[in-house]
């Protein structure tokens, strides 16, 4: 029986990419083919990254976010469908959600 290759490693093009960075973090910038929203993929098959790390993907998030005038975002790295390889989408705030700047 094999395994299922990782969706997330291999990175199909089926969606608007926005970025791809290889220094300090190997992660891509590109709309989540699930959900339609822009999200950060890991460059690596793991499922934890460091707050550091964190910090970089959700900065390249807020760019995007704001050149999509997305307005308020939330960083959502709840991971329900691929777990074993981090992910962070920055989905739109709902209009109940408190607005401050680094809503995550």
């Amino acid at each position: 029986m094999s395994e299922r290759p990782c969706e997330l490693c291999e990175l199909v093009r089926s969606t608007r990419w926005y970025a791809q960075f290889f220094h300090p973090l190997p992660f891509t910038v590109l709309d989540c083919d699930s959900c339609d929203t822009p999200m950060a993929v890991l460059g690596e098959h793991r499922a934890t990254v460091s707050e550091e790390e964190r910090a970089i993907m959700v900065r390249a998030l807020e760019m995007v976010g704001e050149t999509l005038g997305l307005g308020d975002i939330l960083f959502d790295d709840r991971m329900r469908q691929i777990p074993d390889h981090y992910h962070l989408h920055a989905r739109t705030a709902p209009a109940w959600w408190p607005r401050t700047r680094s809503a995550s």
